[in-house]
């Protein structure tokens, strides 16, 4: 039995050449941050010689946590492997050692303060786990090294053994993700160094953690608690890394641990975007499609194969392993988007649509504080593109852009009185009462949804929507706000067609149509059409929003309001239909009928003697 996991000295070199050679754009980038590290450049800040960990030219203790986390080590690494150049070797253990030298472990504080899960500083439970990840990886490229003598190992063994012991010693909640990013740190200790005396006891305690983390945070469905798609693929990651690294010494986790990594998967896969990106709710973006890779390669799934990022997974499995991923048969197999329609009745999120269209639902809870205030909102695309979006998030910083980004005015939902469904109080706390969703109906074989919350009961107004996908095309939004009082409704949705036309038809209610083009960033023609239907005094107009795609950058969009002053009840009707289909939208085909004695109006879609009437469902 030897202390490496992943890969040898004598394997280094081999496995850059053929690293170069099979990723020769992700081989030429790490050298290129490797070089800036070298001169203590952390994304465009300097550092100081030697490091100073604690400097934060942000104002964000996100970046503090991030450079403790050593990261940035993995490229150092490449490029020695790729270069063999000692210089990024030396860098990456003066990093270790200066931090070793200058942060000492905190036994000292009381272990209410050390489990606290936004702890300022370096010892955060969280940066340690992931530091101790990183500084495993470490020791496997640079130990051999010219700058790795018997007085570095030696330290940096004593370091090791402290984090270790550390995380051992202070557990905190298994109810967030963060205990999960805990016990990979020692997860990767314990079978790396296998040799040691504690690490048996050190991969007992977290195999056992990493099982109750399991059964605690991913739902029966497979998504995780928090009900954030960024976050449920964080942890998916995570369960998957472990389950990797424990098979490489030959143990498993049990049967139930993979059936819900297998669960997790399903979800990321269907909580995509029409183009494949995630989609945004809550605290995450839409920058990228899921990666999956570890998964895949864990449960030999190459169709679920994401090319693109296929080298992160190169270090862990080595070059063979990846070679004869990309070389299988059903690696070339373009995979399908999951099929909708579908549910993820525990987490509360439904997808419908077609091959052509998707519309992903939101009937989830608050989640926790990465929710945003967003009950009933949804994201739709079409011909590949998205054309009503869900805001991602903008900054964890406590700005009036986190609170934007967060608010229910930033979602493709129903606002009262300006208010948000669950009130905000900073940026990763929220108020109460909580906003409850409780799905009323679903039918996946006719394609319909409907949902009600009650985040305004302190206003007096419960907010029920419906939606349909018919075999026509269109999309169809029911809003009905029931209660008492007269409020301000703003019925709000959220789009990168950035240059829209209104026009108000006739009609006893108010009726409006808009048809939206000019996709932001993109050539093709398509774009949407929308008839909003109203009661009488309702206004249409356009104006300015943001989503974001990354931190700290903001992109435009257009939102469409429909906006009302009303005693309550109050209605919104809206129907959809993209531009790119062969059929427009025919406002003509579609009117209002009388509904029930002081209840919602009907409406009836005509075409020649076929009628088709859509109802909003008014029983509990």
């Amino acid at each position: 039995m030897t202390d490496l996991l992943f890969f040898s000295s004598d394997l280094r070199r081999p496995w850059g050449a053929r690293f170069e050679r099979m990723f020769p754009a992700e081989a030429q980038a790490a050298i290129e941050e490797a070089n800036r590290l070298c001169v203590s450049d952390f994304n465009g800040f300097h550092m100081g010689q030697p490091i100073n960990w604690l400097y934060n030219p942000t104002g964000d203790k996100e970046f503090t946590w991030g450079i403790n986390r050593f990261k940035h080590l993995r490229q150092l690494g490449i490029a020695y492997a790729v270069t063999g150049h000692e210089k990024y070797a030396s860098a990456a253990l003066e990093h270790i050692e200066g931090w070793i030298q200058t942060q000492p472990c905190p036994r000292h504080l009381p272990a209410e303060e050390l489990l606290y899960f936004q702890q300022p500083g370096p010892w955060r439970l969280l940066e340690t786990g992931l530091r101790l990840r990183q500084w495993v990886y470490a020791y496997h490229f640079f130990q051999s090294s010219a700058r790795w003598t018997p007085s570095f190992e030696q330290c940096f063994f004593h370091s090791i053994k402290e984090h270790a012991d550390f995380l051992y010693d202070f557990k905190a909640s298994i109810e967030i993700n963060h205990s999960i990013m805990h016990m990979i740190g020692l997860l990767s200790a314990a079978l790396t160094f296998e040799t040691w005396e504690d690490s048996e006891k050190w991969r007992q305690d977290a195999c056992a953690r990493l099982e109750q983390c399991m059964r605690a945070q991913v739902l029966d469905d497979g998504a995780h608690s928090e009900l954030t798609p960024h976050y449920h693929m964080v942890s998916l990651e995570l369960f998957v890394d472990c389950a990797v690294m424990l098979k490489k010494r030959g143990y498993r986790f049990s049967g139930f641990f993979d059936d819900r990594i297998y669960r997790m998967v399903s979800f990321s896969r269907c909580m995509t975007r029409i183009d494949g990106k995630m989609a945004p709710f809550a605290d995450s973006n839409a920058k990228d499609a899921p990666d999956l890779n570890a998964a895949a390669l864990y449960f030999e799934r190459p169709e679920w194969m994401l090319r693109e990022a296929l080298h992160e997974q190169f270090w862990t499995v080595g070059p063979d392993r990846i070679q004869s991923f990309l070389t299988s048969d059903q690696a070339n197999l373009k995979e399908s988007h999951p099929p909708v329609p579908f549910a993820f009745p525990s987490a509360g999120y439904y997808g419908m649509g077609n091959e052509r269209q998707k519309l992903i639902f939101d009937a989830a809870a608050l989640g926790g504080p990465h929710g945003h205030a967003d009950a009933l909102s949804f994201e739709y695309g079409a011909f590949g593109k998205t054309l009503f979006v869900d805001p991602g998030v903008y900054t964890y910083m406590e700005t009036p852009w986190r609170r934007y980004f967060k608010s229910t005015s930033a979602h493709n939902t129903v606002l009262v009185d300006g208010q948000d469904q669950t009130p905000y109080l900073r940026t990763q706390s929220w108020g109460t009462p909580e906003a409850r969703v409780k799905v009323i109906a679903w039918n996946p074989e006719s394609q319909m949804i409907c949902a009600e919350h009650d985040g305004y009961r302190i206003r007096g107004v419960t907010h029920r929507r419906t939606v349909w996908f018919p075999d026509t095309g269109e999309w169809i939004i029911y809003d009905w706000l029931t209660g008492t009082g007269t409020h301000t409704y703003q019925h709000r949705l959220h789009s990168p067609l950035l240059e829209w036309e209104v026009s108000k038809l006739s009609g006893q209610a108010g009726r409006f149509l808009a048809q939206g083009s000019g996709l932001r960033d993109d050539a093709e023609e398509i774009g949407c059409d929308l008839l909003l239907f109203g009661p009488a005094s309702m206004k249409l107009d356009i104006e300015d929003g943001w989503e974001s795609h990354r931190t700290k950058s903001k992109l435009p969009l257009k939102v469409v309001q429909g906006l009302v002053r009303a005693d309550t009840p109050v209605w919104f009707i809206t129907v959809i239909r993209p531009s790119g289909a062969k059929e427009k939208l025919t406002p003509e085909a579609w009117t209002l009928q009388a509904g029930d004695p002081d209840g919602p109006p009907v409406l009836r879609h005509s075409t020649g003697d076929a009628h088709q009437e859509y109802r909003m469902i008014t029983n509990s």
